[in-house]
């Protein structure tokens, strides 16, 4: 059995090289993704599955599209998704489906309550705002089972947002 000044010391050069080794080990904020081609991806999408897939044209730089794909959402629900990363580098996801579930809806608006409605070019969102103000959703309900319900939902401030839905217009399909 080691004496208490020698196991302390023991302490002590072992809470040196801890220390030392916290300062040499770098620590990032975030991870930055790279930009996907969201258009091929939803052109493919639209000609797979027939939807009118929408994505924003022309909003100019600094919208970086760095997700695309088409998966089972919530209640197996398919789903078309891409994020965007906006300029004030907050994050819009945009999500497409057809034959929506109320299921769908909530987890799509992140459980958010419905604070009104935005008309933005001619289009109305039924508007949703989480409790704490950080996360704005804007959805459009499809018409019947073949339409597409779009939900934009993110961290970006609204006017954003809004210049986002705005921008959405069809893609046409490949091939």
């Amino acid at each position: 059995m080691g004496s208490m000044p020698n196991m302390l010391r023991s302490l002590f050069v072992m809470g040196v090289f801890v220390l030392a080794l916290f300062a040499i080990v770098p620590r990032i904020g975030q991870v930055d993704r790279p930009a996907v081609d969201a258009l091929a991806k939803a052109q493919y999408t639209a000609e797979q599955t027939s939807w009118p897939i929408e994505l924003p044209t022309g909003l100019g730089s600094g919208w970086i599209p760095t997700v695309a794909t088409y998966a089972p959402g919530t209640d197996r629900v398919p789903t078309f998704t891409t994020v965007w990363k906006t300029p004030a580098g907050a994050d819009i996801a945009l999500k497409q489906a057809v034959k929506v579930t109320g299921g769908w809806v909530t987890r799509s608006v992140n459980a958010a309550p419905r604070s009104g409605s935005a008309e933005v070019s001619g289009r109305t969102f039924e508007r949703y705002a989480a409790v704490d103000g950080k996360q704005l959703s804007y959805l459009a309900r499809g018409a019947g089972d073949t339409g597409l319900t779009i939900v934009a939902t993110g961290t970006a401030a609204e006017d954003e947002l809004k210049a986002f839905v705005a921008a959405l217009k069809p893609v046409t399909p490949a091939g």
